[in-house]
């Protein structure tokens, strides 16, 4: 895809970015639209004219778009924007962006280290480092500040020179200082957690960068779930299908994007924590947590940077959308290479990224739900419930998948709690309190394989209830003779025909 900026031009082309020109405050007032944009489906937003910061546009809800469920009252999709960021039309449908997300994983393409970048344009250093003279919004009215949202972390291994892509929330604290916000795992500990770690071990700080404003697809790949050691620059040339250009730190070894908006570096020092929170999450607002202390030490930005933010919490924002479209992509990935005849994996945003939509493309043998359930419950940091359906549910109608769950589901046979895996305790809900677990469960919706074919009822729809020169004869008369709102479509073995 390119800068960010050049995909802001392409979202603006595709009438998927609102310019607003008058003065616009960054205290609130800007989320507040954002969260009314993500709320009926609507635009990213571009601010131009930010109060007390001219020249310092924010832009916001960039990747998001509307849930699967409201989809068919949008002209929007979930996934559109991050289609447009893998270079694909914003009407393509779930499957093939899940798909080619998928491919383009398994095919990394190497970055390039250059000289230099119009991340280089400006250089601040000592002194002249101030974090305040950016436009960093606050987000929500009960957030305990300003708050960088929207960004790429990059951290080196002090053992293996691997580089770590990581989206953590970064609360505005000082004019040199951030504090990390991440929620609390309590099993595997987060790669930063093992680096700083590393470091205080050799009585050193940690250094880092953070690139504010990457291009789409570095951000797409510092979302992914990968193990220790894997070119995560790779990945994001992989995802945008081209060599990420890359220049060195000042201040570290660490290779940061040349094309990004802004560039923070400094260093993490492993005694010093602070207080972060409470912050409006993806379900609730946060408490108050200590954790890393980010020291700013130089600052290196291109001429006119803008500055992204995400309006968390509000559906459905940049956060959940890309981690629904890329955990997805994931868990496909890990059930096809275990064997299960899966068609697609969704997580819907509706969910806050708890639950797995789970398509088999063919008649399961049994137990193959409970076994694939457990993979997923093993392999995810956030699935704690999973839904099985039969293929003929589509990806962009998931109405029918909660349907099938209570028409198909026995709830004494096909309601499974799962005894062996607990998960962390969500704030939305209620459970083990002394430890902070709850369990997980999955519900075959499927039919029975021992069930004959004659005895299986037939959907209505439009798709089966009349002949297809019929509907594409209603479809077309609706969307180009009559004008009738909004425009309608029919589902074809996966895809979306207007």
């Amino acid at each position: 895809m390119g800068a960010f900026k050049e995909f802001l031009d392409d979202l603006k082309n595709k009438g998927e970015l609102k310019v607003i020109t008058e003065e616009v405050d960054g205290e609130l007032q800007a989320s507040a639209i954002c969260t009314m944009s993500q709320r009926v489906g609507g635009p990213a937003v571009w601010f131009d004219n930010v109060k007390g910061y001219p020249g310092m546009p924010l832009v916001g809800s960039v990747y998001c778009g509307p849930g699967f469920i409201e989809w068919p009252q949008q002209t929007r999709r979930m996934q559109g924007r991050m289609a447009m960021a893998l270079g694909l039309e914003p009407d393509t449908h779930y499957d093939e962006v899940l798909e080619t997300v998928i491919d383009r994983k398994s095919s990394p393409i190497r970055a390039i280290e250059v000289e230099t970048g119009p991340c280089r344009d400006v250089v601040m250093e000592g002194p002249e480092v101030d974090l305040y003279r950016y436009p960093i919004p606050k987000i929500h009215d009960k957030d305990g500040g300003r708050y960088l949202t929207s960004h790429v972390v990059l951290t080196r291994d002090a053992e293996s020179g691997w580089t770590n892509l990581g989206v953590y929330r970064l609360m505005l604290t000082g004019r040199n200082t951030l504090v990390q916000g991440t929620a609390p795992r309590l099993t595997r500990p987060r790669h930063i957690q093992q680096m700083v770690t590393k470091y205080a071990q050799k009585g050193r700080p940690l250094p880092f960068a953070i690139a504010i404003g990457p291009p789409p697809e570095m951000m797409m790949a510092a979302c992914l779930d990968t193990p220790p050691g894997t070119d995560e620059y790779a990945l994001a040339g992989g995802l945008g299908l081209s060599s990420l250009a890359v220049v060195k730190a000042r201040l570290s070894d660490i290779l940061v994007p040349a094309d990004a908006e802004i560039i923070l570096e400094g260093h993490i020092y492993p005694q010093e924590m602070g207080e972060e929170g409470p912050f409006g999450g993806v379900s609730f607002y946060t408490n108050k947590t200590q954790d890393f202390v980010y020291r700013v030490e130089c600052i290196t930005q291109c001429q006119n940077p803008i500055l992204p933010f995400v309006a968390e919490g509000a559906r459905f924002s940049d956060t959940m959308c890309l981690f629904s479209l890329l955990h997805s992509a994931e868990l496909t990935t890990l059930l096809r290479n275990c064997g299960v005849p899966v068609k697609w994996v969704t997580l819907p945003v509706e969910a806050r990224l708890v639950l797995a939509v789970v398509c088999l493309a063919a008649q399961p043998v049994p137990g193959l739900q409970g076994r694939s359930a457990d993979l997923i419950f093993g392999n995810s940091p956030f699935v704690r419930q999973v839904i099985f359906v039969d293929p003929d549910v589509d990806s962009e109608d998931l109405i029918l998948a909660l349907t099938d769950r209570v028409y198909k589901a026995n709830f004494i046979r096909d309601y499974c709690i799962d005894p062996k895996i607990d998960k962390p305790l969500g704030l939305t809900e209620n459970g083990d309190f002394n430890r902070q677990l709850t369990s997980c469960m999955y519900i075959d919706a499927t039919w029975r394989m021992d069930r004959p074919s004659e005895t299986i009822p037939r959907r209505v729809t439009f798709e089966s209830c009349f002949p297809e020169e019929v509907q594409e004869k209603v479809i077309k008369n609706w969307n180009e003779k009559w004008k009738l709102s909004p425009r309608v479509w029919r589902y074809k073995a996966g895809t979306t025909v207007k």
